[in-house]
């Protein structure tokens, strides 16, 4: 194991669910190092799937595009679309103040064209129609049914302008447990290459005990049930994937 790696922490090992008020006391307790990483080693792939989630809303780019990043963390996200699109503002929301409190740091040099917004992105509202793009990764998945994961994709919709465009880089589930042991299994040796036994059990702790991922399938069953004119799967590898969905113009 490569010791110069970010401390990972993660919850105490669990059989249940944990509580989102539990995640979010976590993420204000867990220093924001381990997510302010612009290619974290734990997630394959991170940084061109990020980039192909840019290339997909800058389909519509247009002049001082607004963009909204739920689940946002330390701006990670934000600071590839604000190098990309170099008039675009980005509203960053999280739960977590302590991973916000890391945003002017990652951020530095882009002051003006990006604000915070510390709130849970399931209860919160938008005016109709306030973004170009939405965007979001490794957050949705603390929704807890299928039914929140559906109104949440609606309140997207909603806050979409016509022809607006929502992509989400995710842990998804497989169609049945087989694929989802499949794809777990292939995550699992991904990460032998960078971690020891004891740490992988220890991100495995954290995935199983604070994620509720669905499959493919069922969101985007759930981003038409939304009304979502437009869906595709851009990108998968193993419990990973890139998702979208387009407004009607």
């Amino acid at each position: 194991m490569n010791d110069s790696l970010p401390k990972y922490v993660g919850p105490k090992p669990t059989d249940r669910l944990l509580t989102k008020d539990e995640i979010r006391k976590r993420f204000d307790n867990e220093t924001a190092n381990a997510y302010s990483q612009e290619d974290p080693v734990y997630l394959p792939d991170y940084a061109s799937t990020f980039e192909l989630l840019i290339d997909c809303i800058l389909q519509n780019s247009h002049s001082a595009m607004t963009i909204l990043d739920i689940g946002a963390g330390t701006g990670n996200m934000s600071l590839r679309l604000l190098r990309r699109e170099t008039t675009s503002h980005v509203t960053l929301v999280d739960f977590s103040q302590n991973m916000l409190n890391a945003v002017s740091d990652v951020l530095k040099g882009f002051e003006n064209r990006f604000n915070v917004v510390c709130d849970d992105f399931f209860n919160l509202t938008f005016p109709a129609a306030s973004f170009d793009a939405i965007v979001s990764s490794f957050a949705i998945h603390h929704a807890r049914s299928m039914d929140e994961y559906v109104g949440l994709y609606r309140k997207i919709h909603g806050w979409l302008k016509p022809g607006g465009i929502f992509a989400c880089a995710d842990v998804v589930n497989g169609s049945t447990a087989d694929w989802t042991k499949l794809n777990e299994n292939g995550w699992a040796h991904y990460l032998s290459a960078f971690f020891n036994a004891e740490k992988i059990n220890q991100i495995f702790a954290n995935y199983h005990s604070e994620d509720s991922p669905v499959s493919l399938p069922e969101h985007i069953a759930g981003l038409h049930l939304a009304g979502f004119a437009q869906t595709d799967i851009l990108w998968k590898r193993y419990n990973f994937a890139l998702y979208c969905g387009k407004k009607k113009k």
